[in-house]
């Protein structure tokens, strides 16, 4: 759990002001507690200037968009300094615990931050722990998944009126892989009603939804999926909880931009709201995301999920398969981990895109799953 508390007179003694924070400005506690299966809980509090925290951020954020060099070699980087703030100051305590999967509850401010693309010096964080992040446990069921395999409920917009076209979302559909069947609904037969219909069938586990979104400030009315015939908003989803009580989603992606990043009421943006409507997990975007790499990214996601991987285990097998360079362009192809293509067909645009590679992590780092990591 992590959580901003403004500064007045301190209790007692604080933990020392990281490194580069300049002791004049420090303004903030940021209180980070630890709590496991076994042991006590384990509390840590730090000082530091929000000021300060604050430009580390917006610096990050800069070296994603720009695809520029996160510069982990060197420890001032603000990849860094905030893994050093945010999760150094607990990773004894976790490393001592053997744990492997870590589910952060974080305070608002945080839940948009790219813990992903963290770095220790040695690896980042995405790629070296299982992770998934929630608003709050009590929108977080612990309880084990479905022992039945349900099916995929895939849908997805490829064409618009007034939007730009989504080409790949085919490819993306047709990429999930069969397992207990899939049912893919594209363009025309993708309307809000067969969503809402078809996604309170308790056979469905899991539903993907590829098209463009938009979220816009206050809550679920203003938060918009466009089908194939129209804009859907989130508020529609509120039956669906009702209907699929006692068999909630497994998993709920909305496989669009900026999907995970909402306003001050939410933050989560649509994958937040997800939760609110019932599914035990959300899978959303912190950023403007390459189509093809994303496309790529689900494709190997669903291939983990299909072989009976956890989510957060699945998300933390496809981020390495980028990292390592396994999921690659070959010709017109995106190669799986498995050396099976995930896309066909690309066209020289959209090679030119990907041809360097996709080990930065702004081709992975802002998928983000929420909810539970099971």
């Amino acid at each position: 759990m992590i959580s901003f508390t403004e500064k007045k007179d301190a209790a007692g003694p604080a933990e020392p002001t990281p490194a580069g924070q300049d002791r004049k400005t420090v303004n903030s506690f940021l209180d980070l507690i630890l709590i496991s299966r076994r042991g006590e809980p384990v509390g840590k509090r730090v000082e530091l200037s929000r000021e300060r925290f604050g430009e580390q951020l917006r610096a990050l954020y800069r070296q994603l968009a720009r695809l520029e060099s996160l510069q982990v070699e060197n420890p001032n980087s603000p990849s860094r300094q905030i893994h050093q703030v945010l999760i150094a100051q607990l990773a004894q305590e976790w490393k001592a615990k053997g744990i492997t999967t870590l589910v952060i509850v974080a305070d608002r401010g945080l839940q948009g931050l790219p813990f992903a693309a963290l770095h220790d010096g040695s690896t980042y964080l995405g790629d070296r722990l299982a992770c998934s992040i929630t608003p709050s446990l009590n929108l977080t069921s612990f309880a084990p998944p479905r022992q039945d395999r349900g099916r995929v409920l895939a849908l997805g917009a490829s064409e618009f009126e007034g939007l730009s076209p989504l080409p790949l979302v085919p490819d993306e559909l047709a990429g999930i892989p069969e397992g207990v069947g899939v049912d893919r609904l594209l363009n025309r037969s993708f309307t809000p009603e067969a969503l809402l219909q078809r996604a309170a069938d308790r056979s469905y586990e899991r539903l993907h939804v590829a098209t463009h979104a938009d979220f816009m400030p206050g809550g679920p009315s203003q938060a918009r999926i466009y089908t194939g015939t129209g804009a859907i908003s989130l508020a529609e989803f509120t039956g669906l909880r009702q209907q699929r009580s006692d068999s909630p989603l497994e998993l709920f992606a909305l496989s669009a931009c900026r999907t995970a990043l909402g306003d001050s009421d939410s933050e989560l943006g649509f994958a937040g709201l997800a939760l609110q409507a019932g599914a035990r997990n959300a899978i959303g975007t912190l950023w403007y995301v390459d189509d093809v790499a994303t496309s790529a990214f689900f494709v190997q996601l669903y291939r983990y999920l299909d072989r009976g991987v956890h989510k957060a285990e699945a998300l933390q097998a496809t981020r390495q398969a980028m990292v390592t360079g396994k999921v690659r362009l070959q010709g017109d192809k995106v190669i799986g981990s498995d050396g099976v293509p995930l896309l066909t067909g690309l066209t020289p645009s959209r090679q030119r895109r990907i041809a360097s590679g996709m080990t930065h992590p702004y081709f992975w780092a802002g998928v983000q799953l929420i909810g539970t990591p099971w």
